[in-house]
């Protein structure tokens, strides 16, 4: 399931949202660069805010990580990491379909 549909779907409104990736043997990594970095549900759902451009990413499951400092509340959901290749050309191609 994509991240939007999960977060319709599954995340209540006004929830803290942190994405993280599956990492094998050692557990999980942040998508961005630190633990802090969180939006709310419905910023990512609108297109807005840190995780945007994440939001047509599959959701491999919701997991708890222990994290101190701000925003340990936040709902901790691991979507799939994609190749940088892969990235590159979803995002030529979404450059493509909007100049036709």
């Amino acid at each position: 399931m994509k991240l939007g549909e999960f977060i319709k779907n599954y995340i209540e409104h006004n929830s803290l949202v942190r994405l993280l990736y599956r990492v094998e043997k050692s557990g999980y990594k942040v998508v961005l660069d630190s633990w802090d970095d969180v939006s709310m549900e419905h910023e990512i759902l609108k297109g807005k805010g840190k995780f945007k451009d994440y939001i047509n990413y599959e959701v491999l499951g919701i997991t708890d990580v222990l994290v101190g400092g701000h925003y340990s509340e936040a709902i901790n959901i691991v979507i799939e990491e994609i190749d940088l290749i892969s990235l590159r050309k979803i995002k030529l191609e979404q450059i493509w379909e909007k100049l036709m």
